[in-house]
């Protein structure tokens, strides 16, 4: 690292605005962090939920509980958790009690979920499906699961290409399932897209003020005079903005991680994110999931600091360029919703890499030829492109101020 890039990254790391915009975004993180725990559910033996201080240890207690039920998901071992579960719908007439709810079903309340789930490909409400299902469909649910996907491939392939492409998609997929409790990772991926989307407007709003100091202290002439002002010195600024979106990115994503999983525990990495989604033709484990938000929201980040740059060396003020992070990953996902319907250019917009949750629970497609591709490949090739060309452009607008 060059004596100028230190400068740069140091001067503006010391400023007091870039400071406090830091303090928030880590107690943001923190408060992310003890939010996340807080919100997971537990009831013991006796019916009782966990309440206050001891809510934190809700994920451990869970997870602990659910993976009585570790392994491989059999059709007989489905068979014995609805069974089990008819019968106490049975015996107490349609409801089952928080005491027996703690003591035997939210043990096997995944299980359930992904039966109901493969049975009637739409969401339905679990406890009428359960009492729909008989014992035989429940024995053979994984030929139920084999002609469902015939179906999703038929009816989400709009080409005999996609068709093909999604079948093999479904073809990766382990049958029986291999399960593990998944809770933690399941309420982090809600709420480290939500963080992503705040560290990405954040790094747009650090990285504009890069190239607008010298325009608002008024020191250009000085900036640019300098020997090495339209060279060296733009260079170093537009690797000081990339460095530090890199640097604020990982940081808070890692404290965030950090301290959740330490709460929660990691139970459940390795489970297929089609227990929870079993029609996805996205074939990864729920950690890969959270991973895959984590990666897109970088290239979200690398994208915010490469717009706002260009923005403000454009505009010589980084009043408009503040705006922009916003506009990209928060107003667009609602105008793309309100489009949707009219284009299929919204599917590819800069809000995709911000709401991953959705994306792969959608079927959404791109075709070149007789390649098919799946939407996030797709969009995190584009964007991540995108933000190493905008480069030169920045550096040329900023590089050649006041020059005829």
């Amino acid at each position: 690292m060059t004596k100028m890039l230190k400068f740069e990254l140091k001067k503006y790391f010391s400023k007091t605005v870039n400071k406090l915009i830091l303090i928030a975004a880590l107690l943001i993180a923190v408060g992310y962090s003890f939010l996340a725990a807080e919100s997971m559910r537990y009831t013991d033996t006796d019916g009782v939920s966990l309440d206050g201080i001891g809510k934190i240890t809700a994920g451990r207690k869970l997870a602990a509980d659910k993976n009585q039920w570790k392994g491989k998901l059999t059709a007989e071992r489905i068979a014995d958790a609805v069974r089990d579960y008819k019968g106490l719908r049975q015996q107490y007439q349609g409801e089952v009690p928080d005491t027996e709810y703690g003591e035997t079903v939210q043990a096997y309340w995944d299980i359930l979920n992904f039966t109901a789930n493969v049975y009637t490909v739409e969401p339905e409400f679990l406890p009428d499906v359960m009492v729909r299902i008989s014992e035989e469909e429940v024995n053979n649910i994984y030929d139920i699961y084999a002609d469902n996907q015939q179906k999703a491939s038929e009816e989400y392939g709009k080409t005999p290409e996609q068709e093909e492409f999604i079948k093999e998609q479904y073809g990766k997929l382990e049958i029986p399932a291999d399960y593990e409790a998944y809770d933690s990772w399941e309420t982090m991926t809600m709420y480290i897209q939500t963080y992503v989307i705040i560290l990405v407007i954040v790094i747009g709003f650090m990285a504009a003020g890069i190239f607008d100091e010298e325009f608002r202290n008024h020191a250009e002439l000085v900036f640019f005079a300098a020997k090495y002002g339209r060279s060296k010195a733009v260079r170093n600024k537009i690797a000081a903005g990339m460095i530090t979106a890199t640097v604020v990115y990982w940081a808070g994503v890692g404290i965030m991680s950090l301290i959740s999983f330490g709460i929660m525990g990691v139970s459940g990495f390795h489970t297929p994110y089609q227990i929870e989604d079993p029609y996805s033709v996205y074939v990864m484990t729920q950690g890969q999931r959270y991973l895959l938000i984590i990666v897109c929201g970088y290239i979200a980040s690398l994208l915010s600091a490469s717009v706002t740059m260009l923005v403000t060396a454009k505009m010589r003020t980084a009043k408009v360029a503040v705006c922009i992070p916003f506009f990209m990953f928060c107003m667009m996902l609602f105008i793309a919703r309100s489009l949707s319907d009219v284009t299929r250019v919204v599917y590819y917009t800069t809000d995709v890499l911000t709401n991953v949750i959705q994306a792969v629970k959608v079927p959404t497609l791109f075709q070149i030829g007789d390649i098919v591709i799946l939407q996030l490949p797709f969009v995190m090739v584009l964007y991540s492109v995108v933000s190493i060309i905008l480069l030169p452009f920045i550096y040329r607008s900023y590089s050649r101020y006041g020059l005829r």
